[in-house]
């Protein structure tokens, strides 16, 4: 009974883990898309800046766009959770550790960049939908 459950234990951790690596592959797929012309001031001045204020005012703005054309697109409800994932071992990391600071400014960025990367996406499939149903 105690191998059964040890074997139950060491699967479903596996099966977490792999779950969360898979998460975040797609989240740097996702950031490594190009971003549409003119959306790319935006970003970069979102990504450069690594401010927690331009992460939240790139989600806060794609709460406030509609995604009329939702297929299989991300969402920004995992990103802004893994965000303030981040912003808490920050605090943490500030006092105990502080060379983890760097990974995490580094996360940060990803995040921002992939919210901006995302919210550029939702605005040109929005711009394109609004265009073809002005056409008719």
């Amino acid at each position: 009974m105690l191998i059964a459950a040890l074997i139950f234990v060491i699967s479903l951790a596996t099966v977490v883990q792999f779950a969360v690596f898979s998460w975040r592959a797609g989240l740097l797929r996702a950031a490594s898309e190009p971003i549409s012309a003119q959306w790319e001031s935006m970003a970069d001045s979102a990504a450069k800046s690594l401010i927690s204020d331009e992460f939240m005012n790139i989600t806060a703005y794609g709460k406030l766009c509609p995604d009329i054309g939702a297929g299989s697109v991300p969402k920004f409800r995992s990103l802004r959770l893994y965000y303030g994932l981040l912003q808490a071992v920050t605090k943490v990391s500030r006092s105990f550790m502080p060379e983890n600071l760097a990974w995490t400014t580094r996360e940060m960025a990803l995040c921002t960049r992939c919210a901006a990367v995302m919210l550029s996406h939702q605005l040109d499939r929005n711009q394109a939908l609004s265009a073809a149903a002005r056409s008719f």
